[in-house]
């Protein structure tokens, strides 16, 4: 089978979610910027109740990521599952709508994401250095 790329996902949203087309004409036509309008979208919908709704956006966006050439599964893993969220009332209730599959990614980005978080700050101790200022040696030895 063929891999999906950019213009198929634009393509499968609009002929299965009509609705999105109004979001995507105030994006860009770059890939994260509409995949960005879909995880709103999608986001919107289980904050609103339409789970129904909701369900449809993931077994899309599964469809399409199972086959997703590189560019399309790098957008979907930076721009549609890292923004979606499962807390509140609704989250337990949309995370079992979520496929197995697309679970799987969302856990592994969300392990990253804590480990990246528990790790020390690059730079932290040049940070703090330009914030109070450079240190100045004090001379050692007589005054005058």
């Amino acid at each position: 089978m063929a891999r999906s790329s950019h213009p198929d996902f634009v393509t499968a949203l609009l002929a299965e979610l009509p609705e999105l087309r109004g979001a995507l004409e105030q994006v860009d036509d770059q890939l994260h910027s509409q995949m960005g309008a879909f995880a709103l979208y999608t986001q919107a919908c289980k904050t609103n109740g339409d789970l129904g709704t909701y369900e449809r956006c993931l077994q899309v966006a599964d469809r399409l990521f199972t086959h997703a050439d590189a560019e399309l599964a790098s957008a979907f893993r930076g721009s549609f599952l890292e923004h979606l969220e499962f807390e509140g009332s609704r989250g337990p209730a949309a995370w079992r709508l979520v496929p197995p599959r697309l679970q799987a990614v969302w856990n592994q980005i969300a392990a990253e994401n804590r480990r990246l978080q528990a790790l020390p700050q690059k730079g932290s101790h040049e940070k703090a250095r330009v914030e109070h200022g450079p240190r100045r040696r004090q001379r050692r030895g007589r005054r005058r």
